[in-house]
């Protein structure tokens, strides 16, 4: 598959890449897992961690019904010990339960200087229902599996499309990189046994359905206290001179030319998620919590919810402080 960018009055054609290591792509997914289900929402809980029995696997989520999601990722094509790895791996997460869950999920977080509380907090804050919905039992009922390579093996396919047929909840998914200025590319394909592959299910990421400024607006309009807000903070960042950038599921801003901003509104409207990139010195960090609601901390800097008008009064705040540093620079 080629992929094409449009420079001034013509296309580039952009060269197929590949990541250094396995797992610089699997930094990116742990980041933000959405690009390998349809944009299906995922929580990361753990990564590369042994299990009971079994060595290590690559990432642990779990999806919005609590049920365990098992990923690999092999640089390369896939190679058919891979299936018989994940299916290893598969079968020692079926016995963990949720108090194990809820370690390695606390383990995950607190490693990257992340806010914990419990598995079913932050479980029901990410997919937005409340807590007693979903009880503790009900977690890893059933297991999900995602092998992901660049390219595709044909006998690999075959155990795969044959896993499928016996009720084994597993995805194929190939991909492959292009170098752009500034950007990492993805273009996946889920495969679905003898090298078929499903044209509606073909994504490229990073061009496919973005959100824009008209939709931000029009998911956060169904809450008539957060739309005055919300077009507070656009107006905002209109009169900083920053740029809006259409991405996949959220905004991206930038200021000067570097990453300042992302965001993007919850489904039912009860607040839009920001993530304000910079250094932060922890009295920030402590008067964010104090201030806004569903800190965590990140690699990149802070993320949080802005709800009110009060959030947004001390958001800006923060955002002053980093607009300044990256324009002195």
């Amino acid at each position: 598959m080629s992929l094409y960018k449009w420079e001034g009055e013509q296309f580039r054609k952009l060269q197929q890449s590949s990541f250094d290591q396995e797992r610089d792509f699997e930094d990116l997914l742990a980041r933000d897992p959405t690009i390998l289900l349809n944009n299906e929402e995922l929580l990361i809980i753990s990564r590369q961690s042994r299990t009971t029995r079994q060595p290590k696997y690559d990432l642990l989520a779990l999806d919005s019904r609590g049920n365990c999601v098992v990923i690999e990722l092999k640089k390369g094509k896939l190679p058919r010990k891979a299936i018989a790895q994940i299916l290893e791996y598969a079968a020692s997460v079926s016995r963990l339960s949720y108090t194990a869950l809820d370690n390695l999920a606390r383990e995950w977080f607190v490693s990257n200087g992340r806010e914990y509380t419990s598995l079913l907090d932050i479980h029901s804050r990410l997919f937005e229902y409340e807590i007693g919905a979903i009880r503790e039992a009900q977690f890893n009922r059933r297991q999900r599996l995602i092998l992901i390579s660049e390219g595709a093996d044909k006998k690999a396919l075959e155990v795969v499309e044959y896993l499928m047929s016996l009720g084994v909840d597993i995805t194929y998914i190939s991909y492959l990189s292009y170098g752009a200025q500034d950007e990492i590319l993805i273009t996946t394909e889920t495969i679905l046994g003898h090298n078929v592959i499903s044209e509606k299910k073909r994504t490229v990421y990073t061009t496919g359905r973005r959100l824009t400024r008209d939709i931000f607006r029009d998911t956060l309009s169904k809450n008539d206290e957060l739309r005055p807000v919300a077009e507070q903070f656009l107006q905002y960042l209109d009169d900083c001179g920053a740029s809006i950038r259409n991405r996949v599921n959220w905004l991206r801003v930038t200021i000067g030319g570097k990453w300042w901003i992302d965001t993007y509104p919850s489904k039912r409207a009860t607040h839009f998620r920001v993530n304000a990139h910079g250094d932060f010195t922890p009295e920030q960090i402590a008067e964010c919590h104090a201030n806004l609601p569903a800190v965590t901390l990140r690699k990149f800097g802070v993320s949080f919810n802005i709800m009110s008008q009060d959030n947004l009064k001390y958001a800006i705040e923060l955002f002053e402080h980093t607009r300044n540093i990256i324009l002195e620079d």
